[in-house]
């Protein structure tokens, strides 16, 4: 599996949230479609990447994690859960996480038939925390209304379709896992950012406006 954890000594003020910073970890994951022998679409968890401040510092550890083979999801899925678990008294923290990241995780652990040690995640999803419109128009509208500048060479269909490639071991796949690679790095890099930012452009949150969600149906 391909992995890369790193830590970048920078500071960050909280103006997001009423709690501290130690206590946000943030959360993505992407997917992307493979096919069955049949030629049917067979959704995969491609990809998990979890980035906090590491305790009494101003380190932010990041790792980013990506599967290099189908068989490598069922490994992926359980450090996913893993963390879940470790961090269940943490508010975890991403754009659209209620929504698809917890569907896509939901639909891949009764595929694999696993069930977590913990089955419910306290979070903010950054998609649903107000009415401002800017929070409707993707992370990159976001990052942009903050005013936090971004760079990226792919969207993020492109892991969707391009993933497969790196499963099948397509010729130059190693070039795309190095791409969607870079792609989580900068939103990870940015992320808390955002945690700095928000608080000039939105109202600051209260820990009561946390959602409290089953990853499992």
């Amino acid at each position: 599996m391909f992995c890369r954890e790193l830590v970048i000594n920078q500071a960050y003020h909280n103006n997001f949230y009423d709690g501290t910073l130690d206590d946000l970890v943030f959360f993505d994951l992407e997917w992307c479609r493979d096919f069955t022998a049949r030629g049917l679409v067979n959704n995969k968890l491609f990809g998990y990447t979890m980035t906090r401040i590491l305790p009494q510092s101003n380190r932010q550890y990041i790792r980013i994690q990506l599967i290099e083979h189908r068989e490598q999801e069922r490994d992926l899925i359980a450090t996913i859960v893993q963390d879940i678990a470790q961090f269940q008294d943490k508010f975890f923290v991403g754009y659209g996480i209620s929504t698809s990241d917890i569907a896509c995780l939901r639909q891949r652990l009764g595929a694999i038939d696993l069930t977590p040690a913990v089955t419910r995640m306290q979070m903010f999803d950054l998609q649903r925390s107000g009415r401002h419109p800017e929070l409707r128009q993707g992370l990159n509208r976001l990052f942009a209304h903050l005013q936090i500048p971004i760079q990226k060479s792919i969207e993020g269909k492109y892991i969707y379709t391009h993933g497969v490639r790196v499963l099948r071991r397509q010729e130059g796949y190693q070039a795309v896992l190095q791409t969607i690679y870079e792609y989580c790095l900068e939103d990870a890099r940015n992320y808390f950012h955002i945690v700095s930012n928000w608080g000039h452009f939105f109202p600051r949150l209260q820990q009561r406006d946390r959602l409290c969600l089953p990853i499992i149906l």
